[in-house]
């Protein structure tokens, strides 16, 4: 079941990626270009915002019931703090990835509050753009020694910790 779950949260991580970028551009266009809010741009919000729902919940399952890696930091916080991978699992990936959410949801809603429609690309584009940079520093990238996953996993691949 961990494996099956990790890899759904592997692989979504590229949907939301995609959505992420496509949102961006949109907002910081539409910004630069002074055009209106459309219906497209609300949608593709919609999206990204429902994938990173669902990511947040698949990550929380994963974190608090499958995950041998966060059980046995949970088990003993003071060892998991001195080790660079448990310390990442346990406490960096879900604090970064948490405020990646918070990031994504506030853009989304501060955006759907505002009367004026460049305000509305503003906002996007500056709460997305944020959520970003978070998203880098929190993935655990395939060339970051200890914690690094696959860039594409497969069902086969096990957690590397």
């Amino acid at each position: 079941m961990y494996e099956f779950v990790l890899f759904i949260h592997s692989w979504l991580r590229w949907v939301i990626s995609i959505f992420l970028i496509l949102v961006l551009f949109r907002s910081i266009s539409g910004w630069r270009q002074k055009t209106p809010y459309a219906k497209k741009d609300k949608v593709l919000g919609g999206i990204l915002v429902g994938f990173t729902h669902l990511q947040l919940i698949i990550g929380l399952v994963l974190y608090f019931a499958l995950s041998p890696i966060t059980h046995s930091a949970l088990n003993n916080m003071g060892f998991a703090m001195k080790n660079a991978s448990l310390r990442f699992w346990a406490v960096e990936h879900i604090f970064t990835m948490l405020i990646f959410v918070v990031l994504v949801q506030l853009g989304r809603t501060l955006s759907k509050r505002s009367k004026d429609e460049v305000k509305k690309h503003k906002t996007v584009a500056i709460y997305t753009g944020i959520a970003v940079l978070v998203l880098i520093a929190g993935m655990p990238w395939s060339f970051r020694k200890e914690i690094g996953r696959p860039l594409f996993m497969d069902f086969q691949t096990k957690a590397q910790q």
